[in-house]
């Protein structure tokens, strides 16, 4: 697993790793009588992408993100970054449009 990550506006990275083996997924389990939700990964890679792609969705992204899974011919596809087992929640994240760091104040003078 590579350590040191560059992104930019129009990466978009799909670990071929990730790609080539189904078995590198994440399952989100809700559970409305405890108001938990579980994300449960396969493997520390699986979890790397994930923390990837919420890393570029909050450099660059639009207010959302959805991870769902998403299954054709049989095969578990891996949507943003993301493979999601069959049974899996959808997972929803919003967050302000606006840029944060275009707001704060600069520290030069």
């Amino acid at each position: 697993m590579q350590q040191t990550i560059h992104f930019n506006s129009c990466d978009e990275h799909i670990s071929p790793q990730v790609q080539s083996d189904e078995g590198h997924r994440l399952d989100v389990v809700a559970d409305e009588r405890s108001n938990y939700v579980t994300i449960e990964c396969t493997s520390r890679e699986a979890l790397f992408e994930f923390g990837r792609s919420l890393i570029q969705e909050a450099l660059y992204g639009q207010g959302e993100v959805e991870f769902f899974p998403l299954v054709a011919d049989g095969k578990l596809l891996v949507v943003d970054g993301v493979r999601l087992g069959p049974d899996s929640a959808r997972l929803l994240i919003h967050y302000p449009k606006e840029n944060a760091q275009q707001d704060a104040p600069s520290n030069g003078g």
